[in-house]
């Protein structure tokens, strides 16, 4: 059985241990250990909601607020989205997604974003298919400069 809640100090090990897994998935090395897990999703400004099929964690979802003066509301972002190798296509994803929505309307918020690597065609296509509308607008070009 399913069971999807937020993170709580003692979810942080299994969290980092996915964080791990969905860094390595994309070809990452991940830096951050328990200690900043913690402080991002307990004490700092993620919400981290987490599946377990009994006391197993089967995949997470990373969620941050975006607040913008232009909005009546705020946006709730799925940053990250991972379902453990050999539990996936069994509608875990679809269920963090769920519990996601769940928390952005009990928040008020009045958007629910989710993006994927563009060469993720199956994810897009899973998006598509749940009914979420595709964000064409250009955003413009993007800057970054090292700290």
């Amino acid at each position: 059985m399913i069971t999807i809640t937020n993170v709580t100090p003692t979810d942080i090990p299994d969290l980092r241990d996915m964080i791990y897994a969905l860094c390595a998935h994309h070809g990452d090395t991940c830096a951050r250990g328990d200690a900043d897990v913690h402080a991002q999703f307990i004490d700092g400004p993620l919400i981290g909601l987490i599946a377990r099929d009994g006391d197993r964690p089967v995949g997470f979802a990373t969620l941050v607020t975006h607040w913008r003066p232009m909005n009546t509301g705020d946006s709730i972002d799925i940053l990250h989205l991972f379902v453990i190798a050999g539990r996936r296509s069994q509608g875990i994803g679809r269920r963090l997604i769920a519990a996601a929505q769940s928390h952005a309307q009990a928040t008020g918020a009045i958007r629910l974003t989710i993006g994927t690597a563009p060469n993720n065609a199956s994810a897009a296509q899973a998006y598509r298919a749940m009914g979420w509308d595709e964000i064409t607008a250009t955003a413009g070009p993007r800057f970054q400069i090292s700290l």
